[in-house]
């Protein structure tokens, strides 16, 4: 059973990340079919972020480039994204680079991500 300390900010993200985020989508592929003759399906799953951005000094020597999207996801969606998984974020597909849980005591609060158009 997870802390009831960890609960509590599970449900704030989702309630300030649902009044002050913006809409999005996680953008999943899947396939199937015969090897030989694959189809490949797209699914959207609607989802709430908060664009963090980043500061020029983030930027320096690292690998975040200019265009890069950072920021935050709420869990209040029907999948667990994954960095397979495109965003689609104001109609624009961005990659995502890197995707971390943020999941102190074993209950993810919310995912960070790090996406490229």
């Amino acid at each position: 059973m997870a802390d009831p300390l960890y609960t509590r900010l599970n449900a704030t993200a989702r309630r300030l990340i649902s009044k002050y985020g913006k809409s999005a989508e996680i953008v999943r592929q899947v396939t199937s079919g015969p090897p030989h003759n694959p189809v490949v399906t797209e699914t959207t799953y609607a989802c709430k972020l908060a664009d963090i951005g980043y500061s020029l000094t983030d930027r320096d020597a690292s690998l975040i480039l200019v265009g890069d999207k950072v920021g935050i996801i709420s869990t209040d969606i029907a999948v667990v994204p994954q960095k397979s998984d495109k965003l689609r974020i104001d109609g624009i597909d961005y990659n995502l680079i890197d995707l971390e849980p943020l999941n102190p005591g074993g209950l993810t609060v919310i995912y960070e991500y790090h996406a490229r158009a």
